[in-house]
């Protein structure tokens, strides 16, 4: 396309303008900005070499370019349809009063902004191969190796039901022994009166000291243990005045019984036997009681033979009066003060027979001094160092500590 310019004479022909991109490739790739600007300004360059050098020369005519055509005219539109009239809306619900907000509570002042102080952080150390290996070692989780498969199911679950009820015992059996150990702790921390220390042990650690209590020239029963002595009241012995039964005394009537129990002692008529069953029960029952020293006669009778046949101790308990009456040791101070046998190893008893005889032997040099003994006038005359003898019938063997002079037989 070529455009004539005239200027007030011939038209002069101009050469053709060189048809020149708009636009940049945009396949162009530039390696930085600045590259990109150098590309822009050599494109400016190459527009401006377009315009020609030469001056325009205003006089010449300009040419005219032909007019354009007139288009043609549009077709009518057609007439739109009228709109369909709406519907007249619903009236709104009537809004409800917003309540007043309350004033706002005026904000507390920020805390001014901290300033940012860059921190400078020290060098990282440096790391050696081996340690990183070590660090990343102890990270790795431990693999454990599976568990075998159980073979047999129940037996796994009753193996673990013993595990449980072996821990449960063994918990228990502890608990046990906090107990324990509490309770020897606070027996040690509260000793009785009397079982503190003697002087003699604290003065020598070999020699322990025992106390006793004499009664009548006689000492009474004691237990030593680790330098200290618990004595038990001799009074209490006495069954026939006391109000409870020694644990001694019971003790002592347990043995007794088992004798009974066995057939190795036996009792007449009227039976006395239930007197020491009432104490072997720890009962006591009035006019029942026994002397202490008659069960220990018993006992010596017992280890002395095979058989013993007791006929009469408390009389208050069976309402016997006989012979001295009241005044008896079998009835006076409460009864039990005296003990009648009437068998020895299945033979009958006389006072002067060998089995008499023998008893006696056994029993003087441990019974208190002024311990009386039948039957003198029965038998002929024995040398006696602790008995004092005196007349009685001659159909049984009579021990009577109404007048001893001590609680207990001798050891």
């Amino acid at each position: 396309m070529t455009r004539s310019i005239t200027f007030g004479g011939d038209p002069q022909q101009s050469a053709p303008l060189a048809p020149v991109e708009s636009n940049p490739p945009t396949d162009q790739i530039f390696t930085s900005r600045r590259a990109r600007r150098e590309f822009e300004r050599a494109a400016t360059g190459a527009v401006d070499a377009i315009v020609p050098a030469s001056p325009i020369d205003w006089a010449a005519p300009i040419e005219v370019a032909a007019p354009v055509a007139p288009a043609a005219p549009a077709a009518p539109l057609a007439p739109a349809a009228p709109a369909a009239p709406l519907a007249p809306a619903a009236p709104a619900a009537l809004i409800a009063p917003v309540a007043p907000l309350a004033p706002a509570e005026p904000l507390e002042s920020a805390d001014p902004i901290a300033t940012v102080v860059p921190v400078e952080h020290p060098a990282a150390p440096t790391v050696s191969a081996d340690a990183a290996e070590a660090v990343a070692r102890r990270t790795r989780p431990v693999r454990r190796p599976p568990l075998a498969p159980t073979k047999n199911l129940h037996a796994h679950r009753a193996r673990g039901a013993e595990l449980s009820a072996r821990a449960r015992v063994r918990r228990t059996w502890a608990k046990i022994g906090v107990v324990l150990a509490a309770s020897g702790l606070m027996g040690t921390a509260a000793l009785p009166a009397y079982a503190a220390p003697s002087d003699a042990s604290l003065q020598s650690s070999a020699n322990v000291a025992v106390q006793t209590l004499a009664g009548g020239g006689a000492a009474g029963p004691t237990a030593t243990r680790d330098g200290y002595t618990v004595m038990e009241n001799p009074l209490l012995l006495d069954s026939t005045t006391g109000v409870t039964v020694s644990p001694t005394v019971q003790a002592l009537a347990q043995k007794l019984m088992t004798a009974v129990a066995q057939g190795r002692l036996t009792g007449s008529v009227p039976n006395h036997i239930p007197e020491i069953q009432y104490l072997a029960e720890g009962r006591v029952v009035p006019n029942c009681g026994i002397d202490y020293r008659v069960l220990q006669t018993i006992d010596v009778a017992l280890k002395t033979f095979t058989t013993v046949g007791v006929s009469d101790i408390n009389r208050r308990c069976t309402g016997q009066i006989e012979g001295a009456g009241s005044a008896s040791s079998h009835y006076a101070n409460g009864g039990g003060h005296a003990v009648d046998f009437f068998l020895l190893d299945g033979q009958s008893l006389s006072g002067g027979d060998a089995q008499s005889v023998k008893l006696i032997q056994a029993l003087d040099p441990i019974v208190p001094s002024q311990t009386n003994v039948g039957q003198s006038e029965c038998r002929s005359s024995l040398s006696l160092a602790n008995f004092v003898a005196f007349d009685d019938t001659c159909n049984h063997l009579h021990i009577d500590f109404g007048n001893a002079q001590g609680t207990t037989l001798k050891d």
